[in-house]
């Protein structure tokens, strides 16, 4: 009937494939980290570690 050609609805392009999970979760991983990039110029996060004698009070009250 459909001139035996065998495809189902006509032209279109053949299917490519699927991409790999290991290049999946190269382009996640990267598109993390240029968002957090874009993110942290951006807000500009202070990154500066406290001094011991703060980190190790108890109530946060010094006396």
């Amino acid at each position: 009937m459909n001139g035996g050609t065998g495809k189902k609805f006509g032209g279109g392009r053949p299917p490519t494939g699927t991409p790999s999970l290991a290049w999946s979760s190269v382009v996640i991983v990267a598109s993390l980290l240029a968002g957090a990039s874009i993110v942290h110029n951006i807000y500009k996060p202070d990154m500066t570690i406290p001094p011991v004698e703060s980190a190790s009070g108890g109530s946060g009250k010094e006396s």
